[in-house]
């Protein structure tokens, strides 16, 4: 039977899909009047970074000093892969490519960096639950990612693969640097992220934005970056981050469904095929195997049973 734990770690992770299943058609109104990917990637976590300065000088400036003298150099490492790799590439991608499309990739290729990095990590072989739902989840992928989308740019298709291999290193590493869940922790995630983002930037022009760029991207600050980003760091406290991730795989559907709303772009049906194989994926690795794999896996492992001393030792 699952813990209150358990389920609250979930719903976060699902909350932070939905937050984050908003980037992509978000970006893409950006796109059409006349934004570049690295500015729109700059200036969100400029932003955000502002929104939580306001909010943790006056409430939490003791809490940020000490994050910042104890744990400068684990953040900076875990950003690099989690807001440069992730927001600037992530962003890129979606002026080429498919939403929907954009997003399904880059969970796909983080789970599997997510399942490999652990085991790397902990010094093992893939579980079969880990290798099985990565295979799943390698064929749902397969599915979207069909000749239905030749037209895509190629280009967009990579920038989205390196996003999701960043986004799977920093769920593993923030995991085993403890950088925390708080406000603190956030803010100096966004701090770090746009000193990263400020070099792409850079080199693309150093774009001014306009005012009537500027709700829309508050509105990007808000909801994926300072929402989807708190909800993630939140669920990796309380779960582990291989299930924190399969979870986070269900933003593909939203994804579909707010592109369909908000675009007019529609899904194929080999498209929804593939969704639901994804999160066949999820059911999979969380709950059909939970039961049957416990005992196993405190038996084989090393480390203790818990997702949280699991990734300490």
């Amino acid at each position: 039977m699952m813990n209150n734990k358990f389920i609250l770690g979930a719903l976060l992770a699902v909350l932070a899909a939905i937050l984050n299943a908003t980037v992509g058609i978000i970006s893409v109104s950006l796109f059409e009047i006349g934004m570049k990917p690295a500015s729109v990637a700059f200036y969100k976590c400029l932003i955000a970074l502002v929104i939580l300065l306001s909010y943790t000088f006056l409430f939490k400036f003791n809490e940020l000093k000490t994050l910042a003298k104890n744990k400068c150099l684990s953040i900076s490492i875990c950003l690099f892969f989690g807001l440069f790799c992730l927001y600037f590439f992530e962003t890129a991608a979606y002026r080429t490519v498919n939403v929907a499309v954009v997003v399904f990739l880059l969970f796909g290729a983080s789970t599997i960096t997510t399942f490999l990095l652990n085991a790397i990590l902990e010094k093992r072989f893939l579980y079969l639950k880990e290798l099985l739902s990565s295979l799943l989840a390698v064929v749902g992928l397969a599915l979207i990612f069909s000749p239905n989308e030749s037209q895509s740019n190629n280009m967009g298709l990579y920038y989205a693969v390196i996003s999701g291999i960043g986004y799977g290193v920093f769920l593993t590493l923030s995991k085993k640097f403890e950088v925390g869940s708080n406000m603190g922790t956030l803010t100096l995630l966004l701090a770090f992220g746009c000193i990263y983002l400020f070099i792409p930037f850079a080199f693309n022009g150093l774009e001014l934005m306009s005012i009537k760029a500027l709700p829309t991207i508050t509105l990007l600050a808000i909801l994926p970056t300072i929402g989807g980003f708190y909800c993630t760091l939140k669920a990796l406290s309380l779960i582990k981050s291989q299930s924190v991730q399969l979870i986070e795989l269900t933003e593909p559907v939203f994804a579909i469904l707010f592109s369909f709303v908000f675009l007019g772009q529609l899904s194929t049906l080999t498209q929804l095929v593939g969704g639901a194989i994804i999160l066949f994926a999820i059911v999979l690795y969380e709950f059909s195997f939970k039961s049957a794999f416990k005992e196993k896996q405190a038996n084989e492992s090393p480390i203790s049973k818990s997702g949280v001393d699991c990734l300490q030792k």
